[in-house]
């Protein structure tokens, strides 16, 4: 009896020992199984993100400053020539006096020539032009049958060309008829043109001319 227990005993500790062994391969498939197994994974969704939109901001607008008036441009102011005066031989002269003596150079002096009237050619002029007034002297009837007499000077100025610039008495007779007849006498007598040598340099000429007037003549 004591045989057929312990029979028994090695019979269930080896079915233990099964039992166990299963157990652990059961265990060893499964976690197996479950690496194996492929894992599910779920869709990835992508969503767009816009950037935040930023506020516009406003410039403040600047007051553009109004334009400045133009300067009013002043009339260009007349420039009065300067002119220098001619330097003389007297000056030339006067500068080489003063100079020191290492800076003086002589300066080229033109030689002037002097023109001189000519006299002769003047008191000719002066006689034909007396002559020309004694042809247009007229005694007036009246003052010679009155016997009016006396003398009359008359000063008058001629140009160049031997016109009659003015002409007075200066020096009456006493009787107006007699002074009226020379003044006319010398405005009605033509003139001829001075000479080229006669009052060289002068524009025109005074004259004094004595106009007798006589009974007897």
């Amino acid at each position: 009896m004591n045989g057929s227990i312990s029979q028994k005993r090695e019979t269930a500790a080896q079915v233990g020992t099964v039992l166990a062994g299963l157990f652990i391969l059961f265990l060893v498939k499964t976690v197996v199984m479950s690496q194996e197994m492929p894992v599910a994974r779920e869709p990835i969704s992508l969503t767009l993100i816009e950037p935040p939109v930023e506020p516009e901001i406003t410039k403040p607008v600047q007051s553009v400053p109004p334009p400045k008036p133009e300067k009013a441009v002043e009339p260009a102011r007349a420039v009065t020539p300067v002119i220098a005066a001619p330097v003389t031989v007297k000056d030339q002269l006067v500068a080489l006096v003063t100079a020191p003596e290492e800076n003086i150079v002589p300066p080229h002096i033109e030689p002037q020539i002097q023109r001189v009237s000519n006299g002769v050619a003047e008191g000719v002029f002066a006689q034909d032009v007396r002559s020309r007034i004694e042809r247009k002297k007229i005694y007036p009837d009246t003052a010679r049958d009155l016997g009016m007499s006396g003398e009359v000077e008359v000063m008058y100025e001629l140009d160049r060309s031997g016109k009659l610039l003015r002409a007075e008495i200066v020096s009456s007779s006493g009787f107006n008829l007699l002074d009226q007849s020379a003044l006319r006498a010398v405005k009605s007598a033509s003139y001829q043109s001075f000479p080229q040598d006669a009052w060289i340099g002068a524009n025109s000429k005074l004259f004094r001319t004595k106009l007798v007037f006589s009974i007897n003549q």
